[in-house]
């Protein structure tokens, strides 16, 4: 057991610092920023705004750890066999982004072919008046606003992946003993 974790470049526990700085950078990226930001928007002071962070920290962190834990984790592993260069970061960051941004529209679309099963449903309206769903179905401004989400999620996971490399580091270099910059 001791030798298995000698040939690995990466520790157990770089493995799971990895997991969970990837949890804290994706909820602060995906829900503590733009709570924030809406609450200065709305003139609310910086200290008001951070306050209004900690209900979405109570339920949104625990959120935020098991779903890295069930669907990053393992890419992790995977990634974390061999040292990571910020190449590979980068490119793993955007995978994993599309991936999990990937199974949520496949599990929209689950979800919008019921809605449109149901002929009670209607559509969807946002606070403008701009529908994003008609009978279940995405409009024209539904796939716009899915995209920028998709794409906006994919750079958040971009950015977690090449911050966790620069703090985790590159890794033990197995072939020549040292480590790797």
């Amino acid at each position: 057991m001791a030798e298995a974790e000698e040939t690995r470049p990466y520790s157990k526990r770089e493995i799971v610092r990895a997991v969970n700085l990837s949890a804290l950078l994706g909820w602060a990226g995906c829900i503590g920023t733009p709570v924030v930001s809406a609450s200065i928007l709305k003139g609310f002071g910086l200290v008001s705004s951070l306050l209004a962070l900690f209900p979405f920290a109570f339920l949104g962190l625990p959120v935020a750890f098991l779903i890295c834990w069930i669907l990053v984790a393992p890419f992790l592993l995977l990634v974390m066999r061999r040292t990571v260069s910020f190449w590979r970061a980068f490119y793993w960051g955007a995978g994993i982004g599309a991936a999990i941004a990937a199974l949520s529209i496949a599990i929209r679309y689950h979800v919008g072919w019921g809605y449109s099963e149901d002929p009670t449903f209607m559509y969807r309206i946002r606070g403008d008046g701009t529908a994003r769903l008609i009978d279940g179905i995405l409009t024209n401004y539904g796939w716009l606003v899915l995209a920028q989400n998709s794409t906006l999620f994919i750079l958040i996971c971009l950015v977690a992946a090449l911050t966790v490399r620069a703090i985790i580091g590159p890794g033990q270099d197995l072939r020549l003993g040292k480590v790797r910059q």
